[in-house]
């Protein structure tokens, strides 16, 4: 895996000399086909699938060949391969994959500087490179048994993992089981069923999260009565949220000191669900957001989870107050005015009523 992982980076830094061909290649083109969903998934490539020619200060190329397909994607500003993807075929058969990612598309400092500093920089800084490069390995019957990875996080350096692919009884892939060489393992992949529609999976998905938190909170009973419960994610990566609960004291003690309570001020204390139960829809909910490049779809069924904990009130299982209310927030993005954080709580399942008791208060802002 050691000799993929060096075959990959080598030829990114090949690639640093083929900007130039770009605009004799474009010259050349028929046409362009968009596709319905994300333009660099070589795992899903298939003949009815073309590339897509990025706007702005990005742009990027297929190159296909009977031994493999090629996705490179330069950063303009900076003049960067900022992604490359390829997929390595043998007698018809994937072989390997290989995956190279510049974190942020390249620091603009990197215009700045000159092929072999950026290159030296990208390898040993620790922080600008998302890699991964798999090995596939087929079984007798002539499917894809289990995967072998080695990748490159940042922050957390090199660590591997193993992919073991389970069948159904029409011999269609329904999940991929991956396991970390940390001991840890989870569904990465599992197979949809065709009458699932988004709207379905987000429905099921989210009645079947509030239990699993209401659970959470009952077998880790926070203090009591329970006046907030943050649902906290990161927008378009993160969706298994973190609970944070204040009480009724908290929150009447952080209104007396002026403080905005909705953002609490101990997330060190949050709580974790129990995911193996949920594996497989977070699984199918990744998919369907790559697939149709929405990550809204994951902001709506935590939102809607909220909602069902706001209105059944934790299902009883611990002491809320009357206005409790659940709400799923990633402040980064979004609650970022009053207005917005008006919107979200409404969606959270709050009525308008408890809103405008708020207000009055001067818990929420007008």
């Amino acid at each position: 895996m050691e000799v993929l992982l060096e075959q990959l980076l080598e030829r990114w830094e090949q690639a640093f000399d083929e900007l130039e061909t770009f605009s004799a290649n474009k010259e050349l083109v028929k046409g362009v086909q968009y596709p319905d969903g994300l333009p660099y998934d070589l795992t899903e490539i298939d003949e009815n699938f073309f590339p897509e020619w990025e706007p702005m200060a990005n742009e990027g190329r297929f190159t296909y060949q009977d031994t493999f397909v090629e996705f490179v994607k330069f950063n303009l500003d900076t003049r960067v391969p900022s992604v490359l993807k390829r997929m390595e075929f043998q007698d018809g058969k994937k072989v390997s994959f290989q995956s190279i990612v510049i974190n942020g598309s390249g620091a603009p400092v990197f215009s700045q500087m000159s092929k072999e500093e950026i290159i030296n920089q990208i390898r040993n800084d620790g922080y600008s490179m998302i890699s991964t490069v798999t090995r596939y390995e087929y079984g007798q019957t002539g499917r894809i048994e289990k995967s072998f990875s080695i990748h490159i996080a940042p922050g957390l350096g090199k660590y591997t993992s193993y992919d073991v692919y389970t069948y159904g009884e029409d011999q269609v892939l329904d999940a991929i089981r991956t396991f970390f060489e940390q001991g840890t393992n989870r569904i990465t992949y599992s197979r949809i069923p065709e009458d699932m529609t988004p709207e379905a999976l987000v429905d099921t998905f989210s009645a079947a999260l509030a239990e699993s938190i209401a659970k959470a909170l009952e077998d880790q009973p926070p203090a009591q009565p329970i006046a907030l419960l943050e649902l906290s994610y990161h927008y378009a990566d993160v969706y298994i949220p973190s609970l944070v609960c204040q009480s009724a004291q908290k929150v009447a003690e952080r209104i007396a000191n002026k403080d905005f309570p909705f953002i609490p001020d101990d997330y060190c204390s949050a709580l974790k669900i129990e995911t193996k139960p949920l594996e497989h829809f977070f699984a199918q909910l990744d998919q369907m957001m790559k697939e149709d490049a929405n990550a809204e779809l994951g902001r709506k069924t935590l939102r809607k989870a909220a909602s069902i904990l706001t209105r059944n009130k934790l299902f009883g299982k611990l002491e809320v107050t009357e206005d409790f209310a659940a709400y799923a927030l990633d402040w980064s993005v979004e609650g970022y005015d009053d207005a917005n954080f008006g919107e979200i709580l409404v969606e959270c399942g709050v009525e308008q009523h408890v809103i405008s008791k708020w207000r009055k208060s001067g818990m929420l802002r007008d």
